[in-house]
C-alpha cells in the first residue's frame, strides 16, 4: 500500500469533487504530478470569483494601474501584472481605499499597519493548519477526505474575513478609544499615554529549547502564549507582543499592572516554569500597536535584573498604586544599562491572606 495516496492515480470521486470546485482536467493532472491534490482544493476555494488582474482592476475602478499597485504594495502585497487573483470584493477595496486621501490621517501608514496585521493573521492560520492537521501521516487520511477538509477550512477562513473581522474590529476600536482617553489624562503631550508596561520571561528557556524536539518546543510555546493571554485578560491587562520566550503587556493603571505581573509569575511558577518579571509606570509612545520610550526600556531592564520567581518594579509603580494587595519590598538601587543614575527598585509580592 502506498504511503502517499495522492501520488497514485486520483480516484473518480476526488476528480469529481475538484471539478465541482472549478478545476480543469489539466489542473488535476498538474496537481497530481506534484502531490498537490489536497492543496488544489484550498487553492480553488480561495480563487473563487477571481477573474481580474491588476490592469483589469484598474480599468474597472477607474484608477491608474500604478495607483492600484501602490495600494496593494502599501498592504504588503505584490501581485504580478498578469496574475488573475482579484474579484468583486477587491474592486470594492480599491474604490474605498482611493478615498483615504480625503481623511486627515496618514493613509499609507494605516494601510501598512492593516497589511502587516492581516499578514500575521494569515501566517498564523496557515501554520496552525499545517502543525495541527497537515502533519498527519498521509496514509491515515485518504486524498478525497483531505481535499474536502482543506476546502471546508478555506471556506471557514473566508467567512471569518467577511463576517467576523469587521465586527471584531468595531469592538476593538471601542476599547482602543477608551484606553486612549484613560491613558491620556494629565499627560505632558497628546502623543504619549500614561500606563504600566511589564515584561515576563522564562529563565533558562533557551537552554531548555536546545534539548527539545520541535513538537515539544511548539507545545511549550503554545502553552506559554495561552496562559499569558488568559492571565492578562482576566486581570484587566493586554498582551502587546511575544518576543521569543518573553511576553510584553500593558495595563491602564499601576494596580492592574502589578496584579498581571504577579499573577502571571505565579501561574508559570506553579507549572514548573521559572519566570521573572519587570514593571514600570509612566508616559510611553504608542506606535503601530507597540509601545516605546524610557518606561518600556526600564521595564525590560528590570526584568533582566530579576531572579527566577521575582517581579521588580520602579518607584513610579509604587507611587501610582492605590488599591492593591501587592506588597512592595525595597530591593535597593540598581545601576541599569542605559540609565545614568541608579534606579530605586521594589520586589512585588502578594500580601498573605
Amino acid at each position: 500500500m502506498s504511503t502517499h495516496p495522492e501520488r497514485d492515480q486520483p480516484d473518480d470521486a476526488l476528480i469529481e469533487f475538484l471539478i465541482g470546485l472549478g478545476a480543469t482536467a489539466e489542473d488535476v493532472r498538474s496537481a497530481a504530478k506534484v502531490d498537490h491534490l489536497g492543496g488544489l482544493a484550498g487553492d480553488l476555494v480561495l480563487a473563487r470569483g477571481s477573474e481580474m488582474n491588476v490592469v483589469d482592476l484598474a480599468r474597472a475602478s477607474g484608477v491608474e494601474v500604478d495607483e492600484v499597485v501602490s495600494l496593494w504594495r502599501e498592504m504588503g502585497l505584490m501581485p504580478q501584472p498578469d496574475e488573475v487573483r482579484f474579484g468583486p470584493r477587491d474592486l470594492e477595496v480599491v474604490r474605498l481605499l482611493v478615498t483615504a486621501s480625503e481623511l486627515e490621517v496618514q493613509g499609507a501608514e494605516l494601510l501598512r499597519v492593516i497589511g502587516a496585521s492581516l499578514a500575521r493573521i494569515a501566517d498564523a492560520a496557515v501554520a496552525l493548519y499545517v502543525q495541527n492537521v497537515d502533519t498527519r501521516d498521509p496514509s491515515d487520511l485518504d486524498a478525497l477526505k483531505r481535499a474536502r477538509d482543506l476546502a471546508r477550512t478555506m471556506e471557514f477562513a473566508i467567512q471569518i474575513g467577511d463576517s467576523v473581522l469587521g465586527p471584531v474590529l468595531d469592538q476593538h476600536l471601542r476599547e482602543a478609544i477608551e484606553r486612549q482617553r484613560t491613558t491620556q489624562e494629565g499627560v505632558s503631550d497628546r502623543i504619549v499615554a500614561r500606563m504600566a508596561i511589564g515584561f515576563v520571561d522564562l529563565v533558562g528557556s533557551t537552554q531548555a529549547a536546545n534539548h527539545m524536539t520541535s513538537r515539544d518546543l511548539l507545545d511549550r510555546i503554545a502553552l506559554f502564549d495561552e496562559r499569558a493571554f488568559d492571565v492578562a485578560i482576566e486581570h484587566g491587562g493586554r498582551i502587546v507582543k511575544h518576543v521569543g520566550d518573553e511576553v510584553m503587556f500593558m495595563a491602564l493603571s499601576a494596580d492592574i499592572g502589578c496584579e498581571v505581573a504577579v499573577a502571571m509569575t505565579e501561574q508559570f511558577t506553579a507549572s514548573g516554569i521559572q519566570p521573572r518579571g519587570g514593571l514600570a509606570f509612566g508616559e510611553v509612545i504608542s506606535h503601530h500597536g507597540d509601545y516605546y520610550g524610557p518606561v518600556v526600556n526600564l521595564a525590560s531592564r528590570l526584568t533582566d535584573q530579576a531572579v527566577p520567581g521575582e517581579v521588580l518594579a520602579d518607584s513610579a509603580v509604587r507611587s501610582a498604586s492605590v488599591e492593591t494587595d501587592i506588597c512592595f519590598e525595597p530591593a535597593g538601587r540598581r545601576q541599569l544599562k542605559g540609565f545614568d543614575e541608579p534606579v530605586p527598585v521594589f520586589a512585588l509580592s502578594r500580601v498573605p491572606a
